[in-house]
């Protein structure tokens, strides 16, 4: 059996001297001030922000669909031996 163990990364941000102080005020007064306060605002910062953009992103349910639109309009110019030949030269 697989199992997936979490693997913590690292987003190093530059703020603004007042922003970030501020920011750290805010994370110690709510969080307390201890070791992990500005981790704890942070995450939840940036899943408020994930949360508020989602909202205004459409969703794609089905990515191979929405490729095929994009690529309907290039049917009459390449045949699929011609676009795979060109996929390669845009991937070096």
């Amino acid at each position: 059996m697989y199992l997936c163990s979490y693997v913590p990364m690292v987003l190093k941000i530059e703020f603004d001297e007042n922003f970030e102080r501020k920011f750290r005020e805010l994370a110690m007064s709510k969080y307390g001030y201890t070791k992990g306060s500005i981790k704890k605002a942070g995450e939840e910062a940036i899943k408020l922000w994930i949360q508020s953009i989602e909202k205004e992103l459409p969703g794609v349910k089905d990515p191979v669909s929405l490729v095929r639109g994009i690529m309907s309009k290039f049917k009459k110019e390449y045949n699929s031996v011609k676009l795979q030949h060109e996929s390669l030269l845009w991937e070096k």
